[in-house]
């Protein structure tokens, strides 16, 4: 079953009233505001912002929502900066981001990368509400787990845990390293045919119709160039490292 956007307020609003020293959910966007910021922004992703912005942590970490302040502004890390949003940037050198289609508007899967992980891509979840409730649900039980049993913890370190449970996803169950395009010519999958017949053969494709978030993705072009990060497909549903500046399929550069 799909999370949906009121799963993500109800679990949000739960953190807040059971850590309200630790979290702080910003309060929601007009619908004024959220024409100006993105007007193709999905039905789904509209009731989320109505409700909440962003979610204010102990210090002065945020995890934002409000498409007017989390849009990329560069390529490094995250692939298409004008096409993806940035949720959370940590000092540590650990980002989590979402795309947004540039055809339809669509906000697709989260993803992470970190500074500490070249050439390997966290895919967190399928969707921003669905990263919003494991996001909760993971703080709320780290926090259950340290007042339980405080001694078995360093406080510090449990408490940046509960802050930033997001960050869990590199000590990831799975490594994927996903498939040459060039093996790939001839699917009968439609989609999937639609996204490699835009790609050079030494790129490399990850399916993420046929995984599980979270995990990691391994990923470099076989020719070993300095690759980019591209998320491909009507749903986001290809993970895809290509060569430096290679050009993207038409119906994804525009």
């Amino acid at each position: 079953m799909d999370v949906t956007a009121q799963d993500a307020i109800e679990a949000l609003r739960e953190l807040e009233r059971r850590l309200p020293d630790l979290f702080t959910l910003e309060p929601g966007m007009t619908d004024a505001e959220l024409t100006e910021a993105e007007p193709r922004l999905p039905d789904g992703i509209r009731t989320l912002l109505r409700a909440v912005s962003a979610v204010h942590m102990a210090g002065d970490d945020r995890l934002d929502l409000d498409p007017r302040v989390t849009k990329a502004g560069s390529r490094w890390m995250w692939g298409p900066g004008e096409e993806s949003r940035v949720l959370l940037s940590l000092a540590t050198g650990d980002h989590f981001f979402v795309d947004v289609h540039p055809g339809t508007g669509e906000w697709g899967a989260v993803f992470s990368q970190s500074a500490d992980f070249f050439s390997t891509y966290a895919y967190c979840a399928r969707s921003l509400p669905e990263f919003l409730v494991d996001y909760a649900r993971e703080a709320l039980a780290h926090a259950d787990r340290v007042k339980a049993d405080p001694e078995e913890y360093d406080w510090e370190d449990e408490e940046f845990d509960i802050l930033f449970p997001c960050e869990s996803v590199w000590g990831g169950r799975a490594d994927v390293h996903g498939t040459p395009v060039a093996e790939l010519r001839g699917t009968d999958d439609p989609d999937l045919a639609e996204v490699v017949a835009g790609l050079p053969d030494e790129a490399v494709l990850v399916d993420l119709r046929t995984l599980e978030p979270p995990l990691l993705m391994k990923l470099r072009p076989t020719n070993r160039k300095q690759e980019e990060f591209v998320r491909l497909g009507r749903q986001r549903q290809f993970a895809v490292a290509v060569p430096e500046n290679t050009p993207l399929p038409a119906h994804d550069a525009h």
